[in-house]
């Protein structure tokens, strides 16, 4: 296979690689590339199956269907093997080395249109259920662009990949934009704080892509251990999740570093802006908007709202999707006028800069008072005593919003509710202040590190299940 001349080496000692070579093979023959994390939990992913037309079965190893019956209706079947290598797999599919077995060197890419599908990704489904984002190669261009006009990847760099491929974040801005660029790529099988400290000190890296949790781990790890910490990063590239102040400072003193942190969605092919350490950084921002962005704030009925005020951020871009997968009711419902609709909230200062202050549906509504969980959680990350937190709006007794803060005390620390409201009362104004507070050891995450705040609240209704009228 002839390759372009600016894609270099992608290194990876023990894992492997078919992912990567799934993603490209399939683009270029013309699929629809796509994966999709299922639950380990009892209850299936029973949404995702509900977003396709096409009828299919998916079997377990001893369950008897009649084929013949299935083909004569069109049903395709897919079955579990009981054990093996083999591994479940996709109606139709081949396995990778009996792939490269039969492959022939003479190859000729499909052509497409740069509106067709390329990618299919599904949401984490943390505010309601799982959407099938369609990511077109369009989309997955202008994403290379924007990442190359952001300095967040350059030819020359050595990247350390740790994050799942299954997410826009390490698959659009890292490994497509990498390979667009011609980037040499570190990839990490399966993440621990130590692994990843030694794949940076090994390779010398000098870009990491990371979610603010494993540089909170980085920073604890090379603490106990009073290590030597890897000088060689140019710059760090953050997402998925608000990065806290002190951590981005603390990170960038010992590591000798600079932090980009990235705002973007699935529905945008990932970054969107970036706010990047240095002389036009502010703090809590995620930067202005890029030339090939269009990005502001609008109140309910779409006006565009002044500097310093809150409303709903909105987007307009080739990067942004065309729409939700066999979901026109959801494509409908966050597409106005043009604009994406991204469910965040957050104003616009007087020189470009945007600030994301809480997801619309986050909101805690208190005595006629809007409050921000955000804002709370950034108060408790302050506490010398406490390792993590996040703060949701629960019922009370009578049925009223109330505010109720889940805390992780640091290893070897104790805390007592009282702490934890005093400490409040003490930084915030009254009707702030959590009413309730609970102690756990962790707090549900997702992939990518953001609190899974649905799996928090109270009466949670699993939306995965499929209820009959």
């Amino acid at each position: 296979m002839e390759m372009n001349s600016k894609m270099r080496l992608i290194y990876n000692e023990k894992g492997v690689v078919a992912d990567l070579l799934a993603y490209a093979s399939g683009l270029v023959e013309g699929r629809i590339a796509g994966k999709y994390l299922l639950s380990g939990e009892k209850l299936p992913d029973t949404v995702v199956i509900q977003g396709f037309t096409r009828k299919g079965i998916l079997a377990g190893a001893d369950v008897d269907i009649d084929r013949e019956a299935s083909r004569k209706e069109g049903i395709d079947l897919a079955f579990y093997p009981r054990s093996g290598r083999g591994g479940p797999r996709p109606v139709g599919s081949v396995a990778l080395a009996d792939l490269l077995k039969s492959a022939s060197r003479k190859f000729d890419a499909v052509d497409v249109e740069p509106d067709d599908p390329a990618v299919l990704l599904y949401t984490s489904g943390t505010t309601g259920k799982p959407k099938g984002v369609t990511l077109t190669h369009r989309n997955f261009n202008a994403e290379c662009a924007l990442v190359e006009e952001l300095d967040l990847l350059r030819e020359d760099d050595r990247v350390v990949l740790v994050l799942p491929l299954f997410h826009v974040y390490a698959l659009s801005s890292g490994l497509i934009s990498g390979l667009y660029l011609g980037t040499t790529f570190t990839l990490v099988p399966q993440y621990s704080p130590a692994k990843l400290l030694e794949s940076i000190a090994r390779t010398n890296a000098s870009v990491l892509i990371a979610v603010p949790s494993m540089y909170m781990h980085l920073l604890q790890l090379t603490k106990a251990r009073k290590t030597t910490i890897p000088k060689s990063l140019r710059l760090c590239v953050s997402g998925g999740a608000p990065l806290s102040l002190a951590t981005l400072r603390e990170f960038e003193e010992a590591f000798h570093t600079g932090i980009a942190e990235g705002y973007g969605l699935t529905e945008s092919a990932s970054a969107v802006c970036a706010n990047k350490s240095g002389e036009r950084f502010k703090p809590g921002s995620i930067g202005p908007a890029p030339s090939s962005v269009r990005i502001k704030v609008v109140d309910e009925a779409g006006n565009e709202l002044p500097a310093g005020e809150v409303g709903e951020i909105v987007l307009q871009g080739a990067l942004i999707t065309p729409g939700y997968w066999n979901n026109p009711e959801a494509t409908a419902e966050a597409f106005h006028e043009g604009w994406f609709h991204t469910g965040d909230l957050g104003y616009a200062d007087e020189e470009g800069f945007f600030f994301i202050t809480d997801r619309k549906k986050d909101i805690i509504v208190r005595g006629g008072f809007n409050i921000s969980p955000r804002e709370i959680e950034e108060l408790l990350s302050t506490h010398p005593r406490i390792e993590d937190a996040a703060v949701v709006g629960v019922r009370n007794s009578r049925d009223q919003e109330a505010v109720k803060a889940f805390v992780v005390p640091r290893k070897g620390e104790t805390l007592t509710e009282r702490d934890i409201l005093s400490f409040c009362a003490e930084n915030l104004a009254g009707y702030k202040v959590p009413k309730y507070v609970e102690f756990r050891e962790n707090l549900p995450k997702s992939a990518t590190g953001k609190v899974l705040r649905k799996e928090l609240r109270e009466e949670l209704r699993d939306e995965r299940l499929i209820f009959r009228e």
